[in-house]
Protein backbone atom coordinates (compact mmCIF):
# COMPACT_ATOMS: atom_id res chain seq x y z
CA UNK A 1 0.00 0.00 0.00
CA UNK A 2 2.87 2.25 0.60
CA UNK A 3 4.93 1.04 -2.33
CA UNK A 4 1.12 2.17 -4.78
CA UNK A 5 0.78 5.89 -2.58
CA UNK A 6 4.70 6.42 -3.24
CA UNK A 7 4.38 5.89 -7.32
CA UNK A 8 1.13 8.21 -7.27
CA UNK A 9 2.72 10.90 -5.39
CA UNK A 10 6.22 9.85 -8.02
CA UNK A 11 3.77 9.99 -10.71
CA UNK A 12 1.99 13.97 -10.02
CA UNK A 13 5.35 14.84 -8.77
CA UNK A 14 6.72 14.34 -12.41
CA UNK A 15 3.18 16.08 -14.28
CA UNK A 16 4.17 19.28 -11.86
CA UNK A 17 7.44 19.39 -13.28
CA UNK A 18 6.29 18.95 -17.11
CA UNK A 19 3.72 21.65 -16.63
CA UNK A 20 6.09 23.91 -15.06
CA UNK A 21 8.45 23.62 -17.64
CA UNK A 22 5.82 24.13 -20.50
CA UNK A 23 4.79 27.47 -18.81
CA UNK A 24 8.56 28.72 -18.29
CA UNK A 25 9.32 27.92 -22.28
CA UNK A 26 6.16 29.98 -23.08
CA UNK A 27 6.91 33.04 -20.86
CA UNK A 28 10.51 33.04 -22.20
CA UNK A 29 9.39 32.92 -25.69
CA UNK A 30 6.97 35.95 -25.27
CA UNK A 31 9.49 37.80 -23.50
CA UNK A 32 12.15 37.08 -26.85
CA UNK A 33 8.64 38.10 -29.34
CA UNK A 34 8.02 41.43 -27.04
CA UNK A 35 11.92 42.19 -27.04
CA UNK A 36 11.58 41.96 -31.00
CA UNK A 37 8.94 43.67 -31.57
CA UNK A 38 10.49 46.31 -29.17
CA UNK A 39 13.41 46.88 -31.28
CA UNK A 40 11.00 47.77 -34.58
CA UNK A 41 11.59 51.15 -35.94
CA UNK A 42 9.20 54.49 -34.54
CA UNK A 43 7.87 55.96 -38.11
CA UNK A 44 5.78 58.65 -37.97
CA UNK A 45 3.34 60.24 -41.14
CA UNK A 46 2.07 63.67 -40.58
CA UNK A 47 0.17 65.23 -43.86
CA UNK A 48 -1.08 68.66 -43.68
CA UNK A 49 -1.58 71.62 -46.39
CA UNK A 50 -0.49 75.39 -46.67
CA UNK A 51 -4.49 76.60 -45.85
CA UNK A 52 -7.57 74.83 -45.20
CA UNK A 53 -10.00 77.59 -46.96
CA UNK A 54 -9.73 77.98 -50.29
CA UNK A 55 -11.71 79.57 -53.20
CA UNK A 56 -12.59 77.07 -55.99
CA UNK A 57 -10.18 76.69 -58.33
CA UNK A 58 -7.18 77.59 -55.75
CA UNK A 59 -4.17 76.31 -55.85
CA UNK A 60 -3.27 74.36 -52.24
CA UNK A 61 0.26 73.08 -51.04
CA UNK A 62 -0.48 69.18 -49.87
CA UNK A 63 2.58 67.85 -47.81
CA UNK A 64 3.32 64.49 -46.15
CA UNK A 65 5.79 64.29 -43.78
CA UNK A 66 7.36 61.12 -42.63
CA UNK A 67 9.49 60.99 -39.51
CA UNK A 68 11.85 58.10 -38.37
CA UNK A 69 14.97 56.48 -36.33
CA UNK A 70 17.28 54.17 -37.95
CA UNK A 71 18.05 53.07 -40.91
CA UNK A 72 14.93 52.82 -43.33
CA UNK A 73 13.41 53.14 -46.47
CA UNK A 74 10.27 55.22 -46.89
CA UNK A 75 8.56 54.93 -50.24
CA UNK A 76 5.18 57.12 -50.91
CA UNK A 77 1.92 56.55 -52.19
CA UNK A 78 1.07 56.91 -55.77
CA UNK A 79 -2.09 58.28 -55.87
CA UNK A 80 -2.81 59.18 -59.54
CA UNK A 81 -5.19 61.80 -60.46
CA UNK A 82 -7.05 62.33 -57.81
CA UNK A 83 -7.40 62.11 -53.97
CA UNK A 84 -11.21 61.92 -53.32
CA UNK A 85 -12.76 64.82 -54.76
CA UNK A 86 -9.76 66.76 -54.66
CA UNK A 87 -7.75 66.83 -58.15
CA UNK A 88 -3.64 66.56 -58.74
CA UNK A 89 -2.94 69.09 -60.53
CA UNK A 90 1.37 68.06 -59.75
CA UNK A 91 3.05 65.58 -57.62
CA UNK A 92 6.58 66.75 -56.58
CA UNK A 93 9.31 64.33 -55.77
CA UNK A 94 10.38 63.14 -52.58
CA UNK A 95 13.16 65.43 -50.74
CA UNK A 96 16.51 64.47 -49.54
CA UNK A 97 16.30 63.09 -45.64
CA UNK A 98 17.24 65.65 -43.16
CA UNK A 99 18.93 64.91 -39.89
CA UNK A 100 17.16 66.44 -36.62
CA UNK A 101 18.36 65.72 -33.24
CA UNK A 102 17.94 62.72 -31.14
CA UNK A 103 18.79 60.71 -34.26
CA UNK A 104 15.46 61.40 -35.96
CA UNK A 105 15.63 61.43 -39.63
CA UNK A 106 12.55 63.25 -41.64
CA UNK A 107 11.31 63.40 -45.35
CA UNK A 108 9.19 65.29 -47.14
CA UNK A 109 7.37 64.89 -50.31
CA UNK A 110 4.58 67.99 -51.51
CA UNK A 111 1.29 67.47 -53.81
CA UNK A 112 -0.61 70.77 -55.74
CA UNK A 113 -3.69 69.92 -55.41
CA UNK A 114 -6.95 72.30 -56.41
CA UNK A 115 -10.72 71.41 -55.84
CA UNK A 116 -13.92 72.76 -58.18
CA UNK A 117 -16.45 71.95 -56.24
CA UNK A 118 -17.82 73.67 -53.26
CA UNK A 119 -17.90 72.72 -49.66
CA UNK A 120 -16.02 70.64 -47.00
CA UNK A 121 -14.06 68.05 -48.42
CA UNK A 122 -11.88 65.29 -46.38
CA UNK A 123 -8.21 64.20 -48.06
CA UNK A 124 -8.62 60.60 -46.82
CA UNK A 125 -5.62 58.60 -44.79
CA UNK A 126 -2.52 57.27 -47.27
CA UNK A 127 -0.87 54.70 -46.41
CA UNK A 128 3.25 55.15 -46.35
CA UNK A 129 5.02 51.92 -46.69
CA UNK A 130 8.59 51.69 -45.52
CA UNK A 131 11.26 48.80 -44.98
CA UNK A 132 13.95 48.36 -42.13
CA UNK A 133 16.11 45.50 -40.78
CA UNK A 134 13.12 43.72 -39.44
CA UNK A 135 11.22 43.27 -43.04
CA UNK A 136 8.22 45.46 -44.56
CA UNK A 137 5.74 47.70 -42.79
CA UNK A 138 3.13 50.57 -42.70
CA UNK A 139 1.97 53.56 -41.42
CA UNK A 140 -1.16 56.00 -42.19
CA UNK A 141 -1.34 59.47 -42.11
CA UNK A 142 -4.13 61.71 -41.17
CA UNK A 143 -7.03 62.80 -42.86
CA UNK A 144 -6.89 66.99 -43.68
CA UNK A 145 -10.30 69.04 -44.24
CA UNK A 146 -10.45 71.87 -46.16
CA UNK A 147 -13.32 74.23 -47.19
CA UNK A 148 -13.57 75.28 -51.10
CA UNK A 149 -15.57 78.61 -51.42
CA UNK A 150 -17.17 80.04 -54.26
CA UNK A 151 -16.24 82.95 -56.14
CA UNK A 152 -19.55 84.49 -55.77
CA UNK A 153 -20.47 86.03 -52.71
CA UNK A 154 -22.95 85.57 -50.10
CA UNK A 155 -26.14 87.55 -51.24
CA UNK A 156 -24.96 88.31 -54.59
CA UNK A 157 -27.35 86.49 -57.00
CA UNK A 158 -26.45 84.67 -60.20
CA UNK A 159 -27.89 85.01 -63.45
CA UNK A 160 -27.20 81.81 -64.95
CA UNK A 161 -30.22 79.86 -63.75
CA UNK A 162 -34.40 81.08 -63.92
CA UNK A 163 -36.87 79.47 -63.20
CA UNK A 164 -39.33 78.02 -65.04
CA UNK A 165 -42.16 79.94 -66.15
CA UNK A 166 -45.79 78.83 -65.33
CA UNK A 167 -47.92 76.85 -67.74
CA UNK A 168 -50.26 79.37 -70.07
CA UNK A 169 -53.58 78.60 -70.37
CA UNK A 170 -54.84 77.48 -73.95
CA UNK A 171 -58.04 79.23 -75.49
CA UNK A 172 -60.50 77.29 -76.45
CA UNK A 173 -62.57 79.65 -78.60
CA UNK A 174 -63.51 78.81 -81.80
CA UNK A 175 -63.11 82.62 -82.84
CA UNK A 176 -59.41 82.46 -80.94
CA UNK A 177 -58.42 79.21 -82.34
CA UNK A 178 -59.23 80.80 -86.25
CA UNK A 179 -57.24 84.02 -85.18
CA UNK A 180 -54.12 81.50 -84.07
CA UNK A 181 -54.12 79.58 -87.20
CA UNK A 182 -53.86 82.81 -89.42
CA UNK A 183 -51.12 84.41 -87.27
CA UNK A 184 -50.09 80.61 -87.53
CA UNK A 185 -50.21 80.57 -91.30
CA UNK A 186 -48.63 84.16 -91.67
CA UNK A 187 -45.36 83.52 -89.91
CA UNK A 188 -44.92 80.69 -91.86
CA UNK A 189 -45.44 82.31 -94.71
CA UNK A 190 -43.24 85.68 -93.51
CA UNK A 191 -40.69 82.78 -92.89
CA UNK A 192 -40.62 81.96 -96.26
CA UNK A 193 -39.63 85.14 -97.49
CA UNK A 194 -37.38 85.84 -94.84
CA UNK A 195 -35.47 82.27 -95.55
CA UNK A 196 -35.89 82.95 -99.37
CA UNK A 197 -34.21 86.79 -98.88
CA UNK A 198 -31.53 85.39 -96.63
CA UNK A 199 -30.66 82.55 -99.26
CA UNK A 200 -30.00 85.09 -101.99
CA UNK A 201 -28.01 87.21 -99.49
CA UNK A 202 -25.88 84.68 -98.20
CA UNK A 203 -25.08 83.59 -101.97
CA UNK A 204 -24.21 87.14 -103.31
CA UNK A 205 -21.82 87.52 -100.31
CA UNK A 206 -20.34 83.92 -101.15
CA UNK A 207 -19.47 85.11 -104.55
CA UNK A 208 -18.15 88.33 -103.07
CA UNK A 209 -16.30 87.47 -100.47
CA UNK A 210 -13.82 84.90 -103.02
CA UNK A 211 -13.07 88.26 -104.47
CA UNK A 212 -12.00 90.11 -101.69
CA UNK A 213 -8.32 89.74 -99.96
CA UNK A 214 -7.90 87.12 -97.13
CA UNK A 215 -7.84 89.07 -93.65
CA UNK A 216 -5.60 88.65 -91.16
CA UNK A 217 -6.23 86.61 -88.27
CA UNK A 218 -7.10 89.62 -85.48
CA UNK A 219 -9.23 91.21 -87.95
CA UNK A 220 -11.07 87.85 -87.82
CA UNK A 221 -10.88 87.23 -84.39
CA UNK A 222 -12.22 91.16 -83.74
CA UNK A 223 -15.44 90.54 -85.94
CA UNK A 224 -15.84 87.11 -84.28
CA UNK A 225 -15.98 88.92 -80.62
CA UNK A 226 -17.98 91.71 -81.94
CA UNK A 227 -20.78 88.78 -83.04
CA UNK A 228 -20.40 86.86 -79.82
CA UNK A 229 -20.92 90.35 -77.95
CA UNK A 230 -23.42 91.28 -80.22
CA UNK A 231 -25.75 87.78 -79.80
CA UNK A 232 -26.19 88.86 -76.34
CA UNK A 233 -25.77 84.92 -75.20
CA UNK A 234 -25.38 86.32 -71.69
CA UNK A 235 -28.77 87.94 -71.17
CA UNK A 236 -30.55 84.60 -72.67
CA UNK A 237 -28.89 82.77 -70.26
CA UNK A 238 -26.32 80.93 -72.30
CA UNK A 239 -23.39 80.94 -70.08
CA UNK A 240 -21.43 77.69 -70.70
CA UNK A 241 -22.41 78.80 -74.73
CA UNK A 242 -20.80 81.68 -74.53
CA UNK A 243 -17.25 80.49 -72.58
CA UNK A 244 -17.22 77.88 -75.14
CA UNK A 245 -17.40 80.27 -78.35
CA UNK A 246 -14.58 82.95 -76.70
CA UNK A 247 -12.27 79.82 -76.21
CA UNK A 248 -12.65 78.73 -79.95
CA UNK A 249 -12.56 82.29 -81.19
CA UNK A 250 -8.93 82.50 -79.28
CA UNK A 251 -8.18 78.86 -80.19
CA UNK A 252 -8.37 79.43 -83.73
CA UNK A 253 -6.34 83.25 -83.57
CA UNK A 254 -4.06 81.41 -81.87
CA UNK A 255 -3.61 78.68 -84.76
CA UNK A 256 -3.92 81.00 -87.50
CA UNK A 257 -1.57 83.84 -85.83
CA UNK A 258 1.25 81.62 -84.64
CA UNK A 259 0.75 78.25 -86.18
CA UNK A 260 -0.30 76.48 -83.24
CA UNK A 261 -2.74 73.65 -83.23
CA UNK A 262 -4.93 75.22 -80.40
CA UNK A 263 -8.48 74.15 -81.30
CA UNK A 264 -8.20 70.38 -81.28
CA UNK A 265 -6.26 69.83 -78.47
CA UNK A 266 -6.90 69.83 -74.64
CA UNK A 267 -6.59 72.59 -72.35
CA UNK A 268 -3.42 70.57 -70.99
CA UNK A 269 -1.96 69.53 -74.13
CA UNK A 270 -2.45 72.89 -75.70
CA UNK A 271 -0.16 74.63 -72.56
CA UNK A 272 2.24 71.71 -72.19
CA UNK A 273 3.17 72.81 -76.25
CA UNK A 274 3.31 76.49 -75.19
CA UNK A 275 5.53 76.73 -72.72
CA UNK A 276 8.16 75.32 -74.44
CA UNK A 277 7.34 77.45 -78.01
CA UNK A 278 9.23 81.12 -77.97
CA UNK A 279 6.78 82.44 -80.63
CA UNK A 280 4.49 83.98 -77.38
CA UNK A 281 5.98 85.88 -74.44
CA UNK A 282 6.34 84.64 -70.90
CA UNK A 283 3.57 87.38 -69.90
CA UNK A 284 1.38 86.38 -72.69
CA UNK A 285 1.52 82.96 -72.22
CA UNK A 286 0.70 83.73 -68.45
CA UNK A 287 -2.31 85.77 -69.97
CA UNK A 288 -3.33 82.78 -72.03
CA UNK A 289 -2.82 80.16 -69.60
CA UNK A 290 -5.40 82.61 -66.74
CA UNK A 291 -7.75 82.53 -69.56
CA UNK A 292 -8.35 79.10 -70.00
CA UNK A 293 -8.62 78.13 -66.61
CA UNK A 294 -10.87 80.84 -65.82
CA UNK A 295 -13.23 79.16 -69.14
CA UNK A 296 -12.65 75.40 -67.44
CA UNK A 297 -13.94 76.01 -64.86
CA UNK A 298 -17.61 77.48 -65.91
CA UNK A 299 -17.55 74.55 -69.22
CA UNK A 300 -16.29 71.83 -66.95
CA UNK A 301 -16.96 72.53 -63.42
CA UNK A 302 -20.41 74.16 -63.79
CA UNK A 303 -19.47 77.46 -61.94
CA UNK A 304 -21.81 80.21 -62.86
CA UNK A 305 -19.43 83.15 -62.88
CA UNK A 306 -20.93 86.62 -62.01
CA UNK A 307 -21.23 89.45 -64.81
CA UNK A 308 -18.31 91.20 -63.84
CA UNK A 309 -16.30 88.00 -64.37
CA UNK A 310 -17.86 87.42 -67.78
CA UNK A 311 -17.28 91.30 -68.73
CA UNK A 312 -13.37 90.69 -67.46
CA UNK A 313 -12.94 87.20 -69.91
CA UNK A 314 -14.14 89.34 -72.58
CA UNK A 315 -11.59 91.87 -71.90
CA UNK A 316 -8.81 89.26 -71.26
CA UNK A 317 -9.35 87.82 -74.91
CA UNK A 318 -9.81 91.33 -76.38
CA UNK A 319 -6.35 92.56 -74.43
CA UNK A 320 -4.92 89.23 -75.88
CA UNK A 321 -5.27 89.90 -79.75
CA UNK A 322 -4.31 93.39 -79.23
CA UNK A 323 -1.14 92.99 -77.54
CA UNK A 324 -0.29 89.94 -79.68
CA UNK A 325 -0.90 91.85 -82.81
CA UNK A 326 1.23 94.71 -82.13
CA UNK A 327 3.99 92.42 -80.83
CA UNK A 328 3.84 90.45 -84.32
CA UNK A 329 3.52 93.73 -86.42
CA UNK A 330 6.73 94.93 -84.62
CA UNK A 331 8.66 91.98 -85.58
CA UNK A 332 7.35 92.29 -89.34
CA UNK A 333 8.75 95.65 -89.29
CA UNK A 334 12.12 94.73 -88.44
CA UNK A 335 12.58 91.58 -90.42
CA UNK A 336 11.25 93.82 -93.34
CA UNK A 337 14.05 96.11 -92.73
CA UNK A 338 16.65 93.42 -92.34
Amino acid sequence: MAIKGYRIFSKLLILVLVVYTLVLSKDTAFAQKSNDAGNRATVEAIASVDKDEVTIGDKIKFVIRVKYKGDIAIQFPEVGEQIGVVAIKEAGIAGTPKREKDGVSVVERNYLLSSYEIGRHTIPSLKIKYKDSQGDGEVATNEVIIDVKGVIKEGEISGDIKDILPPVDVPTSFKRLILWISIGMGVLLLSGIIYGLIYKFKKRSRIQEQQFIKRTPHETAYELLERLSGEDLVAKGLIREYYYRITNILRHYIEDRFGLFAPERTTEEFLAEMAHTNKLDDTHKILFREFLERCDMVKYAKYGPSNLEIKETYDAAKRFIDETRECMEEKEVVADRK
